[in-house]
Order: structure tokens, then C-alpha cells, then sequence
């Protein structure tokens, strides 16, 4: 374990602190050919090597950034639009080199392969992780379905009104369902009420020049955004209890 997080945060610095701004966008425009991928290259190896200590054994820093010059090439290659799917790719490939690294250097992979399926095969992780996934997507649909004629009445009322970021509704129910799900899972009920009153924050925008948007729409907007949230909330709470129940 001690292995793993020296690793772990030898990546974080390199990657996210020590690595220029000026770095990344030169790597952005020339892939392998820029002289910085390979400065951030030696950096990883660098920061790995002094922080594991391993003073007789330079090959897991050199495997580790080798690795690391790889996956960056790959990710640069495809992913031309700083698109967050490639980020989070890119990362958990960073994050299975280290994990390999860490369980090769103290012997543990056969130990390590064994301890996760045994993790992963029980009835609480199961549960957990098909809670979480459901409290996602799946609810936003439901909610959506739930919520679509007041949706299509707002439409009618202000056909015109361009008041949403696009998607910025979906991703901000299931960072709500998400937390919520984990509040109740640790029995942190309180936290909710903290969430709900951050959520309360949350106006519509009523000084917008006169004419442009009716009174009614921003009352019958307010109503739909309270009506959703909510919905949103007793499904996560709900799905949380139920898996509860496997624990």
C-alpha cells in the first residue's frame, strides 16, 4: 500500500502541480514530437524514483514513466476536443500503471488479483455499486419522464427562452442523488438537510427586463425546479435504503 500511494503521488504532482501550463499546450500541438512530453516524462520518472526510494532499483520509476509518456501520446492522438471522457480514461490508465507497479514491487499481484474479487464478489459492493449506477442515469430518465409536461408547458409559455446550460439540470441531479446516496449509506441524514438548503440558493432569475420573460413562466419555472429536485431526492433516498437492506 505504501508502495501504491508514493506512486499515486508522484503522479499527482507531476501531472497536475509541476507540469506548466506552457507543457501541456505544447504537447497539445505537437504529440511526441514536443521536447516537453518528454521533460514531463523524466519529471514522472524523477519524482517516482526519489519518492519510492528504491535507491538500488531505478526500473519502476523508468517503467512507470515510460508508461506514462505512452498513455499521454495515445490521449493526445484521440482526443483532439479536451473532451472529459478522455480525461477520465487517461487517468485510470495512469491509475492501473501504478496499482500493477506498486503490486509488482512488493510481490503482491497473485495476493492483490485475489483480495479485489474477493471485494468485488459480495453482496455489499455489489449492491453499492448498482445503487450508485442507478441513482445516476437511470433516475434521470425517470425524473425526466416524470417531469416532461411541465417541461413541454414551460416550452408553450416562452418558446424562446434560452435559460438553461446545456445539460447543466441532468449533471447537477446526479452529483445530488450521488451525495445523497452516500449520506444515507454512512447514516449521515443531517448532510441532506445541509444539501437542501445549498439547493435553496439556487433563484431563478427574476430581473430580467420587463417583457422578455412573463411572471407566470418564472413562477411555473421555480415550481418545476422544486418539483424535480425533490423527486430527485426521495428516488436517491430510496435507492440508498434498498441497498441498505443487503448490508
Amino acid at each position: 500500500m505504501t508502495e501504491f500511494l508514493l506512486l499515486l503521488l508522484a503522479h499527482v504532482l507531476a501531472d497536475f502541480y509541476w507540469q506548466p501550463t506552457t507543457w501541456v499546450t505544447d504537447k497539445k500541438e505537437k504529440s511526441f514530437r514536443s521536447k516537453y512530453l518528454y521533460f514531463h516524462v523524466l519529471l514522472v520518472i524523477v519524482l517516482s524514483y526519489i519518492l519510492l526510494g528504491h535507491w538500488n532499483n531505478p526500473l519502476p520509476a523508468l517503467a512507470i514513466g515510460v508508461a506514462h509518456g505512452i498513455i499521454d501520446i495515445l490521449k493526445i492522438s484521440f482526443d483532439k476536443q479536451g473532451k472529459l471522457t478522455w480525461f477520465i480514461a487517461d487517468q485510470v490508465a495512469h491509475l492501473i500503471t501504478i496499482i500493477v507497479a506498486a503490486l509488482i514491487l512488493t510481490d503482491h499481484v497473485p495476493i492483490g488479483l485475489e483480495t479485489f474479487k474477493t471485494w468485488l464478489y459480495t453482496t455489499k459492493t455489489l449492491a453499492i455499486l448498482s445503487g450508485a449506477l442507478l441513482s445516476l442515469s437511470p433516475v434521470s430518465f425517470f425524473v425526466g419522464i416524470l417531469t416532461k409536461p411541465w417541461r413541454e408547458e414551460l416550452v408553450r409559455l416562452a418558446p424562446d427562452a434560452n435559460d438553461n446550460l446545456a445539460n447543466a439540470g441532468r449533471w447537477i441531479g446526479m452529483s445530488e442523488r450521488l451525495l445523497i446516496f452516500v449520506f444515507v449509506l454512512v447514516s449521515q441524514f443531517s448532510a441532506i438537510g445541509f444539501l437542501i438548503a445549498a439547493k435553496s440558493l439556487l433563484r431563478y432569475n427574476d430581473k430580467l427586463p420587463a417583457g422578455e420573460i412573463s411572471p407566470s413562466y418564472i413562477s411555473k419555472k421555480s415550481e418545476y425546479v422544486l418539483v424535480g429536485t425533490l423527486m430527485s431526492y426521495t428516488c436517491a433516498i430510496a435507492v440508498a435504503l434498498a441497498v441498505k437492506m443487503f448490508y
